[in-house]
């Protein structure tokens, strides 16, 4: 295997992950000069289909890219794509937008699926060697590839793009962000997603008393659908658990421009502050214990509320409390990661110093924050922002444009000349 770095003309990428940001990444890569190679550990998109029964609060405009609708529009006649102001669902933006992205010529011989990146080094040095020396760059990534019949492999790459987000990694129901009691033991029998409450899981959930832990849009979802589904069955019930003693439990955000946003927001209040709802808000809980009944079904839930204990009965429980990255995939780099978000830190701190609560106030805050002590080493998308979840598709996209300007000045691609092939391309 030639592990020797390739002329500056045919800088090798490697991107890590097929949803939204990788494969936009991918096609602005091989437009702009490079190879590039993107590795998916499922299929394409699979991710996104994991919760393709729930609608986009962002319209289709600020989830795709100008220069793949224009290849897509060029290269696939055949193909419409929606308009710019249609709310998708996660799996109409799968089927209607990143497959045809993912079908265009240019990218061919680029996408790996059903390939999962074990580790990422570099190929001849150790984490603890030439720290803050910039000579680091000069040795190639080292990418530990296994394909679904357990065979493994070395690919190696002058640059590596990781944009494999943040989903299925959960956070834990309990204190302090460690499992609750009982919680390993049961994980397989919790929700940790967006259950597709009025569709495909519509008789796991209907006559059942559901659990549902969580204080954002996720856990909003699940109670708004609980609801509907209690319409017709009434004897499907909710509990809703936040650690926030706010009541109503979402924060309002005045004449919301994102209307889909507004509507959830609206009515999972309404139906939590409600005296006939079939919603009962309990706030401010910990949940301590979790113990499966045998041969029951069902589950015993210990929540702390202040001082004191409660024992709750629940035959469902969808736990809706966020995401982190995968830190494992760089164990062997040298990062420099947030001790709040572990996103990384330039990029953190910017977060941080914002006032604004409303991601529609979020942009790309330069390529700087996305660089790390380990030359060459980028984290785009969703999981550049770590644990926080104010993340855009929008913003990936201002964030695969900035890297890609520093990366073609660097290694003197055709696309270094920003005013001409670069400017092109986000036209």
């Amino acid at each position: 295997m030639n592990h020797t770095h390739t002329s500056r003309a045919t800088k090798r990428i490697a991107i890590v992950g097929g949803g939204p940001i990788g494969l936009e990444a991918a096609l602005y890569g091989r437009l702009a000069g490079f190879d590039v190679d993107l590795y998916e550990k499922g299929p394409l998109a699979a991710n996104m289909r994991d919760w393709g029964h729930v609608r986009l609060f962002s319209p289709f405009r600020m989830n795709a890219s100008n220069w793949a609708q224009r290849a897509i529009d060029e290269q696939q006649p055949g193909v419409r794509l929606p308009g710019d102001d249609q709310f998708l669902t996660g799996r109409e933006y799968a089927d209607r937008y990143l497959l045809p992205l993912s079908r265009l010529p240019i990218l061919s011989e680029s996408l790996h699926e059903q390939t999962t990146v074990v580790g990422i080094s570099r190929m001849n040095s150790w984490k603890a060697d030439l720290i803050e020396n910039p000579a680091r760059g000069n040795d190639l990534f080292r990418l530990l590839l296994r394909d679904r019949s357990g065979i493994e492999r070395d690919v190696s790459a002058d640059y590596v793009l990781d944009c494999s987000g943040v989903y299925p990694h959960h956070n834990w129901l309990g204190a302090g962000g460690l499992p609750a009691v009982g919680e390993t033991s049961a994980v397989g029998a919790i929700e940790y997603g967006v259950p597709d409450i009025l569709g495909s899981r519509r008789e796991f959930y209907a006559g059942q008393t559901t659990l549902v832990i969580g204080s954002g849009y996720s856990a909003a979802t699940a109670i708004t659908g609980l609801a509907r589904l209690a319409e017709s069955d009434k004897k499907t019930r909710a509990i809703w658990i936040t650690r926030s003693e706010r009541t109503p439990p979402l924060a309002v955000i005045d004449e919301d421009p994102l209307p889909e946003r507004g509507t959830l927001t609206a009515k999972a209040n309404r139906l939590a502050m409600s005296a006939d709802s079939p919603i009962t808000l309990m706030p401010q809980r910990i949940i301590q214990g979790i113990q499966l009944i045998d041969g029951q079904g069902g589950f015993r839930v210990i929540v702390r509320h202040r001082e004191e204990h409660e024992m709750l009965s629940a035959d469902r429980i969808v736990a809706n409390v966020g995401y982190q990255p995968d830190r494992s995939l760089y164990s062997e780099l040298q990062m420099h990661e947030c001790y709040a978000t572990s996103g990384p830190i330039k990029l953190a701190a910017a977060l941080m110093g914002e006032t604004s609560t409303d991601c529609l106030n979020q942009s790309s805050n330069g390529v700087e924050t996305l660089r790390n002590p380990e030359p060459g080493f980028f984290i785009l998308g969703a999981k550049s922002y770590g644990r926080d979840s104010r993340f855009l598709i929008r913003v990936g996209l201002e964030q695969i444009v900035d890297v890609y300007d520093f990366l073609a000045a660097e290694s003197e691609t055709p696309m270094s000349r920003k005013g001409e092939q670069g400017a092109q391309l986000q036209q």
